[in-house]
Order: C-alpha cells, then sequence, then structure tokens
C-alpha cells in the first residue's frame, strides 16, 4: 500500500505540475486500483474526486497554470519542430513571451497542415512508435505520431477513468464495435477493460447482422457476465444495429447489454429510445474526443454539457467565419485546442483547429461535474455547416429531427444546403404525404428553416449525403447467424449457396 501511496503521489505531482509521468508509477497505480478493488469490491467516485485532475483550481489559479504550460510547449515547438520553428520565424513571436493574452498573434494551425507532413510537427528528440490516425470519415486520414510512453499514459488515464466511473466492471463482458484502425480508442479501450478485470473483444465494425449474432450469443467465461455486457460503437453504426435487429426480429430478451459506450458522431434522443426498444433498458456514456488533442476529451454529463479536464489542453472557441475571434458565452463556433505538458511530448500542436463547431455555455455549469470547464453541446462539423440570412443550420438540429420520426431509417441518410428562405433538407425514406409532414414538423421543431424537403428512396439519389462512419465497416468471411429461422434463407446469398455446394461435391 505504500508503494500506491508513493505512485498516486507521483501522479498527481505530474497532473498538478505539468512533469513527465513516471511509467512505472503508472503500473502501480493500477496494481494499487485492482487489489482495493479486489478487497473492498467497486466503489463509485465521489463528485469532487480529483485524481484525474490533480488539485481543484479555482479560475484564476488554473489560468496561471496553463498559461506555464503553454508557454513551455510553444518553446518547445518553436525550437524543435520544423512547422512551428517557420511559424514564430515567419510571426517576428517570442515564444517565451507566449501567454494567454498574446495567444492570439499565433497563426491557427488547420487540419490540412497536419495532413500534409505529419512529421513536420514531431519534436525533434522524440521517440516516435506509434503513428495513429483518425478513421478519415470526412476527408484523408489525419496522423499523430505518439511515443510507447505517450500510448501507455492515454492507456492508463482510460484505465483509471473507467475504474473511477465504473462503466467497466469486472464481470463485464465488453464488444468493441469501433475500427480497429481507430489505434488509440481501441488500444485504451482494451487495456482499461483488461485493468479492471474485465474481458474484451475487437469486432471491429463488421456486417451487422453479425454483431447482432455475437450480442445474442451465449460465451460461458467463468466470472463473467454470460453475454456481452457493454458494446462500444459509433452513433450511427449503433443506428445500423437497431435497424437490422428490428428486420430481423430480434427483442430485449434476445440480448444482454446493460451499457453502451459512444463517440464520435451525434447520439440522438431518437436513436436512443429506438435502441432500448431493441436493446431493452441501457445506460449510455456518450464521449467527445479526437486523436490530434488525445487525451483531451470531453464527457456529457447528466444535464447534457460536455466536461473536459483543463490541464490536458487549452481551449480555445472561435467565430465561425474564420477570422480567430473568441465567441460571446452562448454563442457557436469553432473549437480550438493547445495540448499540453506533460502529456504530449512527440506530436505537439498549437492552436490546432478541429473543425468542430461547438457551443459555449451562457452561464458557469452548475451539475455534478461543475468543477470542470464545459461546453453547452457538439454541433457537428464546420464543413457541413450552412450560412444563410438567418444565421447558421448545423447538423444536430436536423439529424435529431430525422431520427425523431420513427418513419425514417436508422441511420438517418441525409444531407442539406442553403437556398433562398432557408435551407433544403433531403433524407432517405419511405415517400409518402403523412411521412413527409411529420419530417417537416419535426425540422421545423428544431428551428431548421425549411426551404424544401426532399424525400428519396434509396441512397443513390442523395445529392449531398453526410458521411457516416458506419461506412468505414470492415469485411468478414463469416456469416452471422439470424434471430429467427425465416431470416436464414434470407441472408444466404447465390454466391454463398454456390459455394457451399461446390464445397460438398468434393472428394
Amino acid at each position: 500500500m505504500f508503494v500506491s501511496a508513493i505512485a498516486a503521489a507521483r501522479f498527481g505531482t505530474s497532473m498538478t505540475f505539468g512533469r513527465p509521468f513516471h511509467r512505472r508509477s503508472l503500473d502501480r497505480l493500477l496494481d494499487g486500483m485492482r487489489a482495493a478493488q479486489r478487497e473492498f469490491g467497486a466503489v463509485a467516485a465521489a463528485e469532487d474526486d480529483d485524481l484525474l485532475g490533480g488539485a481543484a483550481l479555482d479560475p484564476q489559479t488554473r489560468r496561471l497554470v496553463q498559461g506555464r504550460r503553454l508557454r513551455t510547449q510553444a518553446l518547445r515547438a518553436a525550437r524543435e519542430t520544423d512547422f512551428y520553428a517557420e511559424v514564430f520565424r515567419r510571426s517576428g513571436i517570442d515564444p517565451a513571451a507566449v501567454d494567454h493574452d498574446s495567444l492570439s498573434a499565433i497563426p491557427v494551425t488547420s487540419k490540412q497542415a497536419l495532413r500534409d507532413d505529419p512529421s513536420a510537427f514531431v519534436r525533434k528528440g522524440a521517440s516516435p512508435a506509434h503513428g495513429c490516425s483518425t478513421t478519415g470519415t470526412t476527408g484523408r486520414a489525419t496522423m499523430v505520431w505518439l511515443s510507447d510512453d505517450e500510448l501507455h499514459l492515454m492507456a492508463t488515464l482510460a484505465a483509471l477513468a473507467h475504474f473511477q466511473s465504473q462503466t467497466f466492471r469486472p464481470e463485464d463482458q465488453i464488444l468493441l464495435g469501433i475500427s480497429p484502425r481507430n489505434r488509440i480508442a481501441a488500444h485504451a479501450t482494451a487495456f482499461a477493460a483488461a485493468a479492471v478485470g474485465a474481458v474484451v473483444r475487437i469486432g471491429g465494425m463488421i456486417a451487422p447482422e453479425q454483431t447482432l449474432a455475437t450480442l445474442a450469443e451465449h460465451h460461458p467465461i467463468p466470472g463473467h457476465t454470460s453475454r456481452i455486457s457493454v458494446l462500444t460503437a459509433h452513433p450511427s453504426y449503433l443506428a445500423l444495429l437497431v435497424e437490422t435487429a428490428r428486420g430481423l426480429g430480434y427483442g430485449p430478451a434476445d440480448f444482454g447489454l446493460e451499457r453502451i459506450l459512444v463517440g464520435g458522431e451525434i447520439l440522438t434522443p431518437g436513436l436512443r429510445r429506438r435502441a432500448q426498444e431493441v436493446f431493452g433498458e441501457l445506460e449510455f456514456d456518450e464521449n467527445y474526443a479526437l486523436t490530434e488533442l488525445v487525451p483531451f476529451g470531453g464527457i456529457r454529463c447528466e444535464r447534457g454539457h460536455v466536461h473536459y479536464e483543463p490541464a490536458t489542453c487549452l481551449v480555445e472557441v472561435l467565430d465561425l467565419h474564420g477570422r480567430c475571434l473568441p465567441v460571446a458565452d452562448g454563442e457557436p463556433g469553432v473549437l480550438v485546442g493547445t495540448p499540453l505538458p506533460p502529456f504530449r511530448d512527440t506530436t505537439l500542436l498549437l492552436r490546432y483547429d478541429t473543425e468542430d463547431v461547438v457551443q459555449t455555455m451562457v452561464h458557469p455549469p452548475d451539475c455534478a461535474m461543475s468543477r470542470l470547464p464545459a461546453l453547452a453541446q457538439l454541433l457537428g462539423k464546420r464543413r457541413q455547416a450552412v450560412g444563410h440570412d438567418d444565421g447558421w443550420t448545423f447538423v444536430r438540429p436536423v439529424v435529431e429531427a430525422l431520427e425523431s420520426v420513427g418513419g425514417v431509417p436508422l441511420p438517418a441518410r441525409f444531407g442539406f444546403w442553403r437556398a433562398r428562405g432557408g435551407v433544403v433538407v433531403e433524407v432517405m425514406a419511405p415517400d409518402g404525404p403523412g411521412l413527409r409532414a411529420e419530417i417537416g414538423v419535426a425540422l421545423e421543431r428544431q428551428g431548421v428553416p425549411l426551404a424544401e424537403l426532399r424525400v428519396v428512396q434509396s441512397q443513390d439519389e442523395l445529392l449531398h449525403p453526410l458521411p457516416l462512419r458506419c461506412d468505414l465497416r470492415e469485411g468478414d468471411f463469416a456469416r452471422a447467424a439470424p434471430a429467427v429461422a425465416s431470416a436464414v434463407t434470407a441472408l444466404v446469398t447465390a454466391s454463398e449457396k454456390s459455394a457451399a455446394a461446390g464445397r460438398r461435391g468434393r472428394p
């Protein structure tokens, strides 16, 4: 216990004062938490438990601490990366003088710049070991380099978070329904599950019939639930599972799911409701994270705010018109982030434009997570937002409206663009005057200035469809067993029948 106490002290020192993490201390800290769990059982973290955030700081002290870490990162970036050496040379800014007030003089780093030359952001003297890329849903994948110690730190932070939140429990069987190409998320989640004592399998985004069969099967592993109890998935893939399950006749009695962890897209109330109709009562854990700013991320509280740990990243919300001006409280803007030491040591980024539109808070949060700063909500990608005479229309109100209508298949496949008097919205759905009217009412209820509604019956008819992560699915030769016998015949294709006949005819 003394060794664990020392490890916890070292961890707290790193979080509070920005000193490098000690890998062995991280491992000992996890060992201590496992030992405590075995002896005392799972213990929920108190609302004011600051293990992951170091000491709780008032806003003025937090600003001073962030300013010091920002200055350290600016100096390292200017001296030890090719990209920022040129940025500071051209701008004439002294990196040693960078603080909150002078930060705006540093040009914002575009996603395209990182895509074009990720090695230009790697610190000289670093030890890059893992090239971790995004899945590239909205364009060519973006990559950051991490050292082995950094990747281990990301996984350990995930494990500590799951220990405290109890989203993973020792008896769980966990299925990762995300792409293995999402290296950081897949590794960190699997590591965290193993650290807690759960068992985990990486399924990937395979055909939904196969994932549903895995969720419905009994997996007799001693000491664990008999079925998959936790699923991680992007909302569009979860939506595909729900729609497929309904078509195959699955119901709550066919599954043992208790919790679903979602991120990477917008989880709508309509999808939540329909998922519970298929899988039964569920807990949803919704998070916001992105590869480029890891370990920065947000967690939705009971009020719907997206809270984040300020020790990991300095967050700015800038105007939508590209003028790099901060937005007023309660206004939407683009999230720009600067990952801070000691969390990032290999790929250094200053004022990185995530292209994610968020809405800022009008007042400080007063929820259970109020010690952490928060964003009011996530609104979607800037490139998918539409400006018009009445302001802006973002992805969130459109997708929330469409997925609230039971007649619209999941995931909602749609697009929208500017038109005189508002926006044109297109959606794939069965056509009919009753459904059209219901969709129109739902869009207007969400504040979408609907100039025209275009309903199509096939995905190919969509003129400007928004990309969905579920379309990045991996292949698998295996064929899943459906819920009911009648669906078996429907799922066996002509080519599979032919191949089976050929195998039977072999000597």
